[in-house]
Parts: C-alpha cells; sequence; structure tokens
C-alpha cells in the first residue's frame, strides 16, 4: 500500500509543468517531511512491544496463580492435567496478546487509514470534475504531499478551464462584434444600389463618387471577414498625422447620414497627434456610431460631433435627440461593447449617458503625441 502511494505520488509530481510555481517550496518541505513507512513500522514496533509485554504478564501470573494453588494443595490435579491447564492459559494469554497487538496496531494507523479515505474522496471527486473539492491537509508526511498534489491538480484543471471558458466567450464576443460591425457597412452598400436604382439620370460625377463609396464599403467588408476568419487580429499602423485620419473617418462617417440628418461636426480642437493605430479599428467606432443613430436618432434633430483633446487623450464626443418608436426596441449593446472593447485597447474608456429624450456618448481613446 506504501509503495502505491509513493507511486501515485511520484507520478503526480511528474507534471512539473504545473507545479513549476510551488517546487521551491515543496523542496522546503521535503527535508521536514515525516516518512509514512518508518511512521507504520515504529507504530507496528510499539504495538508489538505492548502486547508481547501483556502476553507474558498474563502467562506468567496465570502459571504462578496455578502453581501456588496446585502447591499449596488447595487444587489437587495429576500432573498431565496441570499441564494441560498451563497450555490453555499460554493459549489464552497468546490469543489475548493477538488482539491486543491489532487492536493497538489500528489504532496506531487508524488516523492515517481515515487520511487515505479522504485521499481517495478527493481524486473521485477530481474524476467528476468537482474542481471546488479540496482534501485537508494533515500532518508531514507522504501523504500529506499526495494530498497537497491532489489539491494543486484540481486547482489546476479549474484555472484550465476557467481559461478555456474565459477564451471562448471572448471568441463568442469576438465573432458577434464583427458580425455586427459587417452588417454597418452593409447595409450601407444595400442603400446605394437602392438609390441607384431609383435615380434616373446620374452625372459622371456623381456615379464616381457613389463607386468610390461602394468600393469603400466592400473593402471594409472584406477586412472585417477577414479579420473574424483571422481570430480577430489587429493591424497595427504607424499614423504620422492624426488629425487628417480624423478627418477621414468623419466624411466617410457624414455620407451615409448627411441626407437624412442635421450634422453638426467640430474638429476645430482636434490636434494633429501621432501614434500606431488600427484604421479598421478606428472605422468600426465611427460605423457603430452612424448605425445607432440611423436606427434611434430624431431625424428633425441635429446630430452633434465633436472630436477634441480630453485630459491629454483624443476624445470623440457624439449626442443626438432619440426618436419617438411606436413599438419599443430594445437595443442588444453590441454596438456600445464593440467600441468599448476597441477604447480598451489604446488604454481609454466609453461614457454613455443616455435619458428619456436624448443620447451622449464620450468615447476616449489614446494619448496624445503631438
Amino acid at each position: 500500500m506504501i509503495l502505491v502511494i509513493q507511486s501515485i505520488s511520484k507520478q503526480l509530481g511528474e507534471r512539473d509543468i504545473m507545479w513549476s510555481n510551488t517546487e521551491s517550496k515543496e523542496n522546503k518541505d521535503s527535508g521536514n517531511l515525516h516518512h509514512l513507512s518508518k511512521e507504520i513500522f515504529g507504530s507496528f514496533g510499539l504495538a508489538l512491544v505492548i502486547a508481547l509485554t501483556v502476553f507474558w504478564f498474563l502467562n506468567e501470573c496465570a502459571n504462578i496463580l496455578l502453581l501456588r494453588y496446585v502447591e499449596e494443595e488447595l487444587w489437587i490435579m495429576p500432573e498431565e492435567q496441570l499441564i494441560g491447564w498451563q497450555y490453555q492459559i499460554l493459549g489464552f494469554s497468546m490469543l489475548s496478546g493477538v488482539a491486543l497487538f491489532v487492536v493497538l496496531f489500528l489504532s496506531f494507523v487508524g488516523e492515517r487509514l481515515a487520511y487515505i479515505k479522504e485521499i481517495v474522496k478527493g481524486i473521485d471527486a477530481l474524476g467528476r470534475h468537482e474542481w471546488e473539492y479540496e482534501i485537508p491537509i494533515k500532518g508531514q508526511n507522504e501523504l500529506t504531499e499526495l494530498a497537497k498534489r491532489v489539491n494543486l491538480l484540481s486547482k489546476e484543471e479549474q484555472l484550465l478551464r476557467e481559461k478555456e471558458k474565459r477564451l471562448q466567450e471572448e471568441k463568442e464576443s469576438l465573432i458577434r462584434s464583427l458580425s455586427h460591425d459587417i452588417r454597418t457597412p452593409l447595409t450601407s452598400l444595400l442603400s446605394y444600389s437602392e438609390f441607384l436604382k431609383e435615380k434616373a439620370v446620374l452625372g459622371a460625377n456623381e456615379i464616381n463618387d457613389y463607386m468610390t463609396l461602394v468600393e469603400q464599403k466592400s473593402q471594409q467588408i472584406k477586412v472585417l471577414t477577414d479579420r473574424l476568419l483571422d481570430g480577430g487580429n489587429r493591424s497595427l499602423e504607424t499614423i504620422e498625422n492624426g488629425r487628417f485620419l480624423m478627418e477621414q473617418l468623419v466624411d466617410e462617417w457624414s455620407a451615409g447620414l448627411e441626407d437624412v440628418f442635421a450634422l453638426e461636426i467640430s474638429l476645430d480642437e482636434c490636434p494633429n497627434f501621432k501614434g500606431e493605430f488600427d484604421i479598421q479599428e478606428l472605422r468600426r467606432i465611427f460605423d457603430n456610431l452612424a448605425s445607432n443613430i440611423s436606427k434611434y436618432a430624431d431625424e428633425r434633430e441635429p446630430v452633434v460631433l465633436t472630436i477634441g483633446k480630453r485630459d491629454g487623450r483624443i476624445c470623440i464626443f457624439q449626442s443626438n435627440k432619440k426618436k419617438i418608436l411606436n413599438e419599443a426596441v430594445e437595443s442588444t449593446k453590441i454596438g456600445i461593447g464593440s467600441i468599448e472593447k476597441i477604447a480598451s485597447h489604446y488604454g481609454g474608456r466609453v461614457q454613455v449617458v443616455e435619458k428619456e429624450e436624448t443620447f451622449e456618448i464620450k468615447i476616449s481613446l489614446t494619448e496624445i503625441k503631438e
């Protein structure tokens, strides 16, 4: 049994990658380790000594009393009968000694046997994926080390499962976010197509403008689709003229809204900053803003967009009046969630103030490097 326990402990110990953080502590504790085999053999020896002592004491006392009775003629019996009684006393004493030895030995090792049951229970819980179960730590021997390793294995497995779950959730969130963001340029393409169908005559300049917009939105859909298939990897570019980039993104944003909404745009406080940016991420911010405006903004009221410097960071502020809907429409908040995740990539954050009649959003991005 001891060899089996030591073998299991050794096999668990081979998982160095899981226990690298605790290796030094285990090496320190091993110096104070009381070997289970020594404890058991010590208990065996002590129980044996006590049992032999009791056996000798009972046998000697009984024989002394028997012989005294015979010598004082209190109990007259033939010699054969006397020898028979002596054998009975010897057997009784031996049986008592053996019984006492078994009781003492089991009482000495009973705690270890109970602890082995607790360890087995912990291993069974590990097999049932009950990661929260923890074996109590008792003593300082091989069983203690085995219990520690099983607990550590359970904790590592729990962390691994939590990490897998978190990665799966992030993957699903990425798919929802990019799928949502693909819909905005796709909707723009459909709008342009319907407009071109309804328009009887178009000038060369108008055709060129709309073809440019269609090409931009098609390219954007391709980039988002590639990113979705590529696991959402970012593509950072060094931007030397950040104000010019913002002007381009605002032009794209306004192109799909200016025919319906009155736009009040201000970049007066936007400095010429530089840094590393994923342009498609920034474009997704403006696309999500445009999507929310198209769905929920009142067409009779102006839509305000301001880009400037706030607290040392580039800040995008957008506000609009909310239109009255005949039926309540519950937002999925995927667009806002996508903007929040993008802002976090640049150390920024998103503040949303939504009232009964108005909607405001403030997006802080990277620290300004002018």
